[in-house]
Parts: C-alpha cells; structure tokens; sequence
C-alpha cells in the first residue's frame, strides 16, 4: 500500500470516530436534563419532569379531551332536512322539502354546559393529583440523595481527622509515650467509616437510576452529580396555615366538590326535562300541476312517562348525597393524615435544632477540651477518640433530621396539592 493510500485510511478512520463521538454526544446531550459537571439543582430536575413524563402527559391531554364537552353540548342540536316525492296519480307527482329545529326547554343547554365545565374541572384535579404526587416522589428522592451526600462528607470529614489522630498515635507509640492498643483502636474506627462510605457509595447508583425513571429521562450508566444543597429552601409556615391550604387546595377535595356541582346541574337538567323541547319546522310542497304551497309546523315532544324522568332525578339526588359523604369522609382522612404529618415535621424541626444547636456544639467542646486534657495528661487518646465518635454520630443525625424535615414538607405539599411557598403568597395576597 502506497504511502498516500495509508494516509488517506488514516485519516478517512480518525474522521470516523470523531463523527461517531459527536454522534454519540449529541445523542447523550438530548436527554440529559443538567450538565454532569454541575451540581444537581431541583428546580431543573422538576421542569424536565413536567415536560417528559408520560404520566403527566397524558393526565393533561384527557383534561384537553374533556374541556371540549363543553361547546359541543352548549349548541343547539342539527337542524333536521328531508326530502321527499309523493305519487299524487299514476303519471303526476309532488315534491317535498321541509327543514325542522329542534329548540331545547328553556335553560337546558346552560346547563348542559355548566354540567360538561364542571366534569372537566374534576379531570383537571386529577392531573392536578397526579403532577404533585410525581414532585413529591422526586423532592423525596432527591433529599435523601442530598442526606447522602451530607453522609459521605461528614464521614470523610471525620476519617481525615482519624488519619491525623493515627499519624499522632503512630509516633507517640514508636516512643513508647501510648500504648499500642491505642493505635490499634483508632485504626478500627478507621476501617469502620471506610466501610460506611464505601457503603453510602455503593446506593448512589441506584438513586441516580431511580431519579431518571421518575423525571421521564433515559437512564444512563452514569452516576449524577451530587445535589445543589446550598438551593434548599427552609419554609416556615404555622400548623393553621397549613391545615387552610389542606382545605383550600387538596385535589382530592376539589375533584369531590366540582363533582358535587356537577350533579347539582344534573339535578336541575332532570327538572327541566319534565317540561317538552319545542321543535319549529318549515315545509314547501312543489306540485307538477302548479299550487305550490308552504307549511310551517310547530311540534312539541311529551314527556309522558313520569316515572322514568322520576327515577332519573332519584339518581341524581342520590349521586349528590353519596358525593356530600364522600367529602366528609375525604375531609376527616385528610385532617388526620395532616395531624401525622405535622407531627413528623415539628419533631424533625425539633431534633434538628436540639442537635444543631445543642449537642453538636457541646461535643465539639468536648474534643477540644479532651484536647487539652490530653496535653496535660488528665486525658488519654480513648477518650478523645470517644468524643469524635459521639460527634460523628451527631453531626449525621442532625443531617438526618433536616432530610427527614424536607421530605415530611414535600409529603405535605402531595397532600395539599400546592407548592406551598407559592400557596403562600396567593393566601397572603388576598
């Protein structure tokens, strides 16, 4: 092969992968929702959420389907033409043509249409429903992979201190200044929080995975980022406030009321069909011996059979008393489910703050002392390796709790069915 021909496959190859490559990073670049170079923020994490899942989706389109009930029942019904030839002898015949409208009892077809607004507004509550039950899955997720990450800090935090405590141990024992048992231990407690990061490393994956199926993304063989903690907001807002917005917001409530409403229409309809539609028609007769002649007509149905129009406003009452019950029922579930929630939150709110503010401070005080008891002697490496510990611990159970306080906020806002913040400001406006 000639010296040109080995340059060209060279170069016509090194083309190729590079194609492939972007190919490849283009492909990549469409379905991730953030920059893997970036920490993950859970804003971006629930508009692209909004925007791919399938779920949601299709909650949306059936509201969209149903929305055009409305116009169509809100119209009166198609006029009526008809055509036809009549024998009048054996060689002569006439022609008729007529055109007849229908015209509903007075009020029927507005509420025909408040009826078909009101069905759609129950559709509505339940995309409703459904998108706040697939941000609270995501805000759920997402905190724990933020505790996570909090976790394997803290962890390496400490064991960068151990490695310091060890370097300390191992010299003071080669002189004979510690025992060896000292040096053992620490190495112990070494090994104890590799294992836990390893450990806590080892779940990423999986939150990763887990984060894409929910927010419609392709899962990807790659880790994501560590999470934005520094984004999270702490709402402050009273118990009252909050049980409001249960009453004001819950989905599930607003679905049962527009549903009542509905059947308040449908109530109203029956009513109305005790009474007859009017139907106005206009004939002209063309005759082939001439008089032609035109003939309106006016007609009414009768609604004779009282004890079927009876029945069918038997069913409505009925239909509306089942929904009153239901909402009663819906209301005690809600408030007590609310209650619970509540009280998981301010017990999180409180251990967080009790450690945050309390121990945490204390056992850092504690080391520093044990510090400096151990210059003088009146301590040893045990008790300073003990005092490390209990912050550790500390310090990952405050971690804990502020996690266990986001995901009972993203809890309540699933129940009320509102970003709660947002909810907030409109209750403030008013």
């Amino acid at each position: 092969m000639t010296k040109v021909k080995k340059n060209t496959v060279y170069i016509l190859t090194l083309a190729m992968i590079i194609y492939s490559s972007l190919i490849y990073a283009q492909e990549k670049l469409s379905y991730l929702p953030f920059s893997t170079n970036t920490p993950l923020d859970l804003d971006i994490l629930l508009n692209f959420a909004h925007e791919n899942s399938f779920e949601l989706k299709s909650a949306y389109t059936n509201w969209l389907a149903v929305k055009e009930k409305a116009p169509q029942v809100s119209v009166l019904p198609d006029p009526k033409l008809t055509y036809g030839i009549v024998m009048v002898r054996t060689d002569k015949q006439a022609q008729k043509v007529s055109i007849a409208q229908t015209f509903p009892w007075f009020g029927k077809l507005d509420l025909k249409e408040k009826l078909a607004i009101k069905e759609a507004e129950a559709v509505y509550q339940d995309y409703v429903n459904r998108k706040f039950q697939l941000i609270g899955r995501i805000k759920n997720i997402f905190y724990e992979y933020a505790y996570l990450a909090q976790a394997v800090k803290i962890n390496t935090e400490h064991q960068d201190i151990l490695k310091a405590m060890e370097e300390i141990a191992n010299i003071r024992s080669k002189v004979g200044s510690i025992n060896q048992n000292v040096l053992i231990r620490i190495q112990i407690e070494q090994g104890k929080i590799e294992d836990r990061i390893k450990e806590l490393e080892r779940i990423r994956p999986a939150i990763s995975y887990k984060i894409y199926s929910l927010i419609g993304s392709k899962q990807l063989n790659e880790v994501l980022p560590w999470p934005n903690i520094t984004s999270l907001k702490a709402t402050s807002i009273s118990d009252d406030k909050l049980k409001e917005l249960l009453r004001n917001k819950n989905p599930n409530l607003r679905k049962i009321n527009a549903l009542y409403e509905k059947e308040t229409q449908a109530l109203n309809l029956a009513k109305k069909n005790f009474y007859p539609d009017v139907t106005l028609s206009l004939e002209r007769d063309f005759m082939d011996m001439g008089d032609d002649q035109t003939i309106a007509m006016f007609s009414i149905n009768l609604p004779i059979w009282r004890s079927s129009l009876k029945a069918a406003e038997y069913e409505v009452i009925k239909k509306r008393e089942s929904l009153s019950l239901s909402l009663k029922d819906q209301e005690n579930q809600l408030s007590a489910q609310m209650d619970l929630l509540l009280y998981y939150l301010r017990d999180a709110e409180r251990k967080a703050n009790l450690y945050r503010n309390t121990l945490i401070p204390k056992a850092k005080q504690a080391i520093e002392i044990a510090f400096k008891e151990f210059e003088t002697g009146k301590a040893t490496f045990l008790d300073i390796l003990d005092t490390e510990r209990s912050l550790l611990e500390f310090q990952l159970t405050e971690a804990r709790q502020v996690t266990n306080r986001y995901q009972q906020l993203a809890e309540i806002e699933t129940l009320i069915g509102s970003d709660i913040s947002q909810a907030l400001t409109l209750i403030t406006d008013k």
